[in-house]
This record gives structure tokens, sequence and C-alpha cells, in this order.
């Protein structure tokens, strides 16, 4: 072999040998990194940062699937949101849910917008009323399966309205629609839903509180009952109706809604025109007359209570906290005649345990007691009933009336035109009459009710809606109720105020589940779960 074949035949060698070794280098390289591949997939710090991948996938996973349900089943099922504003502004009163789980009788409740349009109404106010509403009317269709709400948008199907030609659809009509079917129903304006007020600086018009609970509850009721009651407010003997005092309202504003919230038909009388009480009239209020009542307005008083044949009717009379100028023969022989008289004096309560918090040196207002329980029947005698500037009732020898409210035995009279509380007289050492009734019966559950309530003030829309630590409200409706046979529950639902707009997580729409989970649960649990693992790869 030539020297120049034995150098290449080595440099063929040496070739192969390194090309031998570069793959087993390469070989060894590969096993070495699944080695170091197998070691780190079998370490426990593999294993702890898988897990901890897995359990946050898994975790993640869980969390959007219970959104997405929650989300469903919010949308259908109202009263599966959380309320979490400090004031409860979208939880319905209890009386609500009371009525509206009451119903048997298929009712359809209309709002003629589209929901959008409703509830961006927040923004124009800025107040979430709407968005208050939207949720009230949801929760009360959800009370009962034979209620169902809907948004009707009338632009797009402007027949719709045609249906209800009772109605008066402009722009100050009716916007809400509750219908019973069989041409029976009700409308109901945004002044209805609404208390709307002027600011007098700057000429805008504020929501002052809703009444949608109440408007809602009113319809159900009158749509339901089958036979309604008649009430009868006289306006005659110096009574200023509400249409004609200034601030459109009297003493009497705050009854005469109550009674509308027990689907009372409600009108007025002019005693002193050539018109008489309606027939069909089952109640007649004559509350703080001026002077007193004429020779003819009283005789159609008694001609009502002589048409108590089929039905019991009732007259209920409140005096003038005042003296009336001339005095009330007229009146004060009619209460003769039912066994009741009244002087000018007012009861001086001298119990202080029977005065209010409210006006705790205030002797002319405290609260009574329930004497009678035919009236109480259903109601929280707990709470007593608060009344101011009562005059006592006293009654004539051989009377058949009956106290229904009465002081303490420690309270004594003074009299309208006591200068100062030197005046004050002995009461006699024993309760005094505030309310009395004298009931005649005519036939076998028809009777003649004659009712004096003591205290003008005892009724008015203060004490019956804004003294609600008091039974005033209750206990005067029930006993309308008892005295009318009045079929309904006696319920009270007060009007419900709102909130700005700008609340973050205490607006409806965020107040829900989904909203507590994303914004609550998530980031807790993942904060919680983080801290965990990072302690336990810690020790290790």
């Amino acid at each position: 072999m030539s020297k120049k074949n034995i150098e290449e035949f080595l440099a063929s060698e040496i070739e192969n040998d390194n090309a031998e070794n570069s793959a087993k280098e390469i070989a060894t390289e590969k096993e070495n990194k699944n080695s170091k591949i197998k070691d780190i997939l079998h370490s426990r710090k593999f294993a702890r940062g898988w897990l901890f991948a897995a359990v946050v996938a898994v975790f993640l996973a869980c969390v959007i699937a219970v959104n997405i349900i929650a989300s469903v089943l919010e949308s259908k099922f109202p009263s599966l949101a959380f309320d979490i504003t400090s004031s409860n502004m979208y939880q319905l009163q209890e009386d609500t849910e009371k009525l509206c789980k009451n119903v048997d009788k298929d009712i359809t409740i209309y709002l003629l917008l589209e929901e959008n349009t409703f509830t961006s109404y927040d923004d124009y106010f800025d107040v979430a009323y709407f968005t208050q509403a939207n949720r009230f009317f949801k929760e009360i269709a959800a009370l009962n399966s034979h209620i169902t709400f809907k948004y009707k948008d009338v632009s797009s199907d402007p027949s719709f309205t045609t249906r209800y030609s009772d109605l008066n659809f402009s722009e100050a009509g009716a916007v809400c629609i509750v219908d019973a079917g069989d041409n029976n129903y009700k409308g109901l304006s945004m002044e209805d839903l609404f208390a709307f007020q002027i600011d007098q600086d700057t000429y805008t018009t504020n929501i002052t509180k809703s009444n949608v609970e109440q408007a809602v509850c009113t319809a159900l009721l009158a749509l339901t009952q089958t036979n309604p009651v008649n009430a009868c407010f006289v306006t005659s003997s110096g009574i200023t109706a509400e249409k004609d005092s200034q601030s459109g309202q009297s003493i009497y504003s705050g009854l005469k809604t109550l009674l509308k919230n027990q689907a009372y038909s409600v009108s007025d009388v002019d005693l002193d025109s050539n018109k008489d009480i309606p027939k069909d009239t089952d109640i007649v209020f004559f509350i703080g007359p001026s002077k007193d009542i004429s020779e003819e307005s009283l005789e159609k008083v008694n001609n009502f209570l002589g048409t108590a044949k089929k039905k019991s009717k009732t007259f209920v009379y409140v005096p003038s906290p005042y003296l009336v100028e001339n005095g009330t023969p007229n009146l004060d022989a009619f209460l003769e005649e039912q066994g009741m008289k009244i002087t000018d004096n007012w009861i001086y309560e001298q119990d202080n345990s029977y005065l209010t918090s409210m006006y705790p040196n205030q002797h002319t207002i405290s609260i009574f007691d329930y004497s009678n329980d035919t009236f109480t029947t259903g109601i929280d005698i707990s709470t007593k009933v608060v009344m101011g500037d009562v005059k006592p009732i006293s009654f004539t020898d051989n009377s058949t009336a009956l106290t229904l409210l009465d002081s303490s035995d420690k309270a004594d009279i003074i009299p309208l035109t006591a200068q100062s509380e030197e005046e004050v007289q002995d009461g006699g050492g024993k309760p005094l009459c505030g309310v009395a009734i004298n009931r005649s019966e005519v036939s076998e559950g028809i009777n003649k009710n004659v009712v004096v309530i003591g205290s003008y003030y005892a009724i008015s829309d203060t004490f019956l809606n804004g003294y609600t630590q008091y039974n005033n409200a209750n206990y005067f409706v029930n006993l309308c109720n008892v005295l009318t046979e009045n079929e309904g529950e006696t319920i009270t639902i007060t009007s419900a105020t709102a909130s700005s707009t700008d609340l973050g997580l205490e607006a409806a729409t965020d107040a829900t589940i989904p909203s507590v989970i994303f914004l609550g649960i998530v980031p807790i649990g993942v904060l919680v779960l983080g801290i965990v693992i990072w302690a336990i790869r810690r020790k290790k």
C-alpha cells in the first residue's frame, strides 16, 4: 500500500471514529436530556406545580359554569337576586308578598315600554327608582304563577292599546295595565307609580318616592274582589275638599290613600248641595268640620244610616281639635242620640309610659290601649295607636256605645282655651275614651254603626304613614274593614325610596349571585389558594 493510500485510509478511519464519537455524544446528550425530563416529571416540584395549575383550571371552570347557570336562573327567577343595599331598597314588603301570593285568578301586568327604555330613566333623574320598579314588577310576578309580567312596546304594536278603550294613553296617561281578562283591567300612570315634585329653585322635576307596590297591589285587590267597598268623604260644613285645597291634599289624604290600597272605591260628597249620599255607599267620613252640620245635611246622614237593610252602614265622625265658632248643637244632639258626648277639652296624659319618644314632654300626644278585641283580630296588638289633641268621649245614661281606644287611668283633661298647664283638670282616675262606637243591630248581621274618633290628627298622613312605629294605619283600616265587612285582608304598604344610581354594588343589576361570585368569592378564593400553596412549597 502506498503512502498516499495509507494516509487516505487513516483519514477515513479517523473520520469514522469522529462520526461514531459524535453520534455517541449526541445519543448520550439525548439520553441525559430524557433523564432530566424524567427526573423533572417525577420530581415533587413538578407534581406540586402541575397540581396547582390543575386546581386553578378546575376552579375557574367551576366558577364560569356556576356564573352561567346563576345568570340564567336569576333572569328567570328574580327572587334569587341578592339585595345588598343598606336600605333593602329592592325588597318587597311583607304585605305585598302576602297579597300577591293569595291571588287566585290569572293577571297579566303590562308595562308599555321597552325594558331598557324604562330603566334608562334612572340616568335622567339620577336615582334608581326605575331599576327598583323593574325589580319589583319581576318579583311580584315570581310570587305567584297566576301573575305574569311583560314589557310591551306599543310603538311597534299600536293596535295593542285598542283593547283598553276606557284608558287614556296620552302623555300623562296609562303606562302600565293590570289585566284580569274579560274586559276587567286597571290602568296606572307614571303619577300612580311614582311621586313627582318640582324643585321651585331649579324648576326640575324630581321623584321623591315610589308607589309601585301600592299601585299594583291596589289594582290587584280591585280586580280580585267581588264586592268592593264604597267610601264617601263629606266636603261640607267647612271641610275643604282635596281638589280645592292649595296643596291638593287634606288632613285625611293619608286615610284616603290607605282605603284605596284596600281597593275601596273612594268619592266625595257635598251635603250642602242638592246631592245625597250615594245609595251604594258603605261608609261615610265626616272629618274636622269647622262649623256645625246643617239640619238638611244631618237628615241625609240619618237617611243613609236608615238604608242599612241588606248591608251594614257606617258613619265616622272626627271632630275638629279646636273650638268651633257658635258650637255644634246639631252634631251634639246627633251624638247624644247615639249615647255619646264630646266636650271642648283635650286628654292630658300624666302617665309618662304613655308618652311618645317623638314628643316626650307633650302630654296631649300619647299612646292608647285597645279596649275591644272585635276590631283587633289579625293585627299586632303589641304595637299601640298614637293620637294627638284628643277630645275625650263620654257616654250618656243607658248608652250602648262602647270604648275602642282609651288612655291610662292617670290621664287628666285640659280645656281647649287653657293658657298654661296650670289649668289641667282631674280626669277622674279612670281611663278616658279616645275612640268609641255605637252599633245598632237592624237585623241579624246588619248594623247601623256610628264611630267617633276623638283625634283629628290620628288619621292624618303623618300619624298613619309617618310614625310607622305605631299601629294607626293597621288599626283604623282594620276597623273600617270589619265595619264594612270588607273581604280583603288588611294590608299596609308604605312608599319606597331609592338611592343614587352611582352605587356600584348597590345597583340592582349588580346585586345578584353572579356579582357576588365574580367580585367576592373568586378573588378571595384565588388569594387564599395562592397563600396556602406558597406556604406549602416554602416548607418543602
